[in-house]
């Protein structure tokens, strides 16, 4: 491997302690001095304890943004700090996007959640263990449709975006005799319908399928609507899910930390993934000391399930959306309503697509993580008193992941003592 493909744990130290006080970056309202403090020195300790290159996370309270700070570095190799205006794939919070496009369609009664998605689609999904069971809309948003991540899912990382369009990647996928359809390992033994838990259930491939239902149910091409109908309202002018519609200099680096020449870094389709590079995934070993390896800007034809590119200041954005009811900046996004029927429990913590989360301080929120190579983000907000967090970080963080939920503990703790 080239050896200016990496950083060493030691050069990353030598970085960060030498320009520790530039870590901070665009605060826009500082908490109580002690509170403030503990916060920065608790995140700054987090990093270096999971090696975290950068992070960028804000506080919203009352419909704005009370608090955000920037640590570390989007690009170390370059020494450039991150900023909450920094862009990276935003992992399995996509999935929100991908089920409030659906939903504004359901608004228009374009479709009921009941309704079979065979329905709908122009090649045909079933379990081939139940073929007569239907799978429906709210299957694929539960996490309830049967439907499984095989092993075309987690060879199918690729730098660059992707060459297959979603209907044609997933017509290969479902359809007898695809080169990625794979009977017994594309779906799970049990019927769609049936409550499991998250980890073996939890799908990304019926994502894909959501949003082929989108562009069926509007005419539209996926991203164009999402543009449209999203991204534009919310004046999230950098917000894409194709890496040619970036601006490529906000983009943070995904970083790949490797220990005793193995990648830290999820497993999705039975596979694990460590670093993207332009061979492909590196699913094990990889040659470089311990240090910190550079993933390319990659992409996914199942896109929609966790490869949308934002910044921390952009789903403020949407988060502030959600937390007014529907509407930002006078914009109304969604109904009322339609928020509620999303944030009501039908699978096991799962509402539409969005999860409830139990905090280590007892808060009952609302949200949705994202895990992929070189990323761990969180977003999670409170309905009933208006507050919510982003954060955004630039490597996978492995089995240390949950250190975000904690940081966030702590942000919603800190919303407590701001009076806005």
């Amino acid at each position: 491997m080239d050896k200016n493909r990496y950083m060493t744990r030691r050069h990353f130290l030598e970085i960060t302690s030498l320009t520790a006080s530039a870590l901070v970056v665009g605060c826009q309202k500082t908490p109580s001095q002690k509170t403030g403090l503990d916060l920065d020195r608790f995140i700054e300790d987090s990093m270096q304890k999971v090696r975290i290159p950068g992070l960028s996370a804000c506080l919203v309270k009352n419909d704005r943004i009370v608090w955000s700070k920037s640590y570390g570095f989007a690009n170390l190799e370059k020494k450039i700090e991150m900023t909450a205006d920094h862009v990276e794939n935003i992992g399995s919070i996509s999935k929100t996007f991908v089920t409030t496009a659906l939903m504004q369609l359901w608004e228009k009664d374009k479709f009921k959640l009941h309704d079979a998605i065979n329905d709908y689609l122009p090649f045909e999904v079933r379990n081939p263990k139940y073929p007569d069971l239907k799978i429906t809309f709210e299957n694929l948003l539960t996490h309830t449709s049967s439907i499984d991540d095989g092993p075309a899912y987690g060879m199918a990382y690729a730098c660059g975006d992707p060459k297959e369009t979603l209907e044609e990647w997933h017509s290969a996928y479902f359809t007898p005799g695809g080169k990625y359809c794979n009977p017994e390992k594309n779906f799970h033994p049990w019927e769609p319908g049936t409550s499991r838990p998250s980890d073996e259930s939890y799908c990304n491939v019926a994502f894909g399928l959501l949003a082929i239902l989108v562009e069926k149910l509007s005419g539209c091409d996926f991203e164009k609507y999402c543009q449209s109908n999203i991204f534009q309202p919310l004046d999230m002018s950098n917000t894409s899910w194709y890496i040619k519609n970036i601006d490529i200099s906000t983009h943070a680096v995904p970083y790949t930390w490797v220990e005793g020449g193995k990648p830290r870094g999820p497993s999705w389709g039975g596979r694990p993934l460590g670093v993207i590079g332009e061979g492909g995934p590196s699913w094990e070993n990889v040659a470089a000391p311990d240090g910190y390896v550079p993933n390319c800007f990659y992409n996914h034809p199942n896109f929609p399930d966790g490869f949308l590119r934002c910044s921390a200041n952009q789903l403020s954005k949407y988060m502030r959306c959600y937390l007014n009811k529907g509407v930002y900046d006078g914009k109304r996004i969604l109904q009322d309503n339609t928020i509620q029927t999303m944030l009501t429990k039908r699978n096991l913590n799962c509402g539409l697509c969005w999860w409830e989360y139990k905090l280590s301080n007892g808060d009952i929120v609302w949200g949705h993580t994202g895990s992929d190579p070189g990323i761990n983000n969180l977003l999670m907000f409170n309905p009933k008193n208006g507050t919510g967090t982003v954060i955004l970080a630039n490597t996978n963080m492995g089995e240390q992941g949950e250190i975000r939920k904690e940081i966030a503990t702590r942000l919603f703790e800190e919303a407590k003592n701001i009076r806005v």
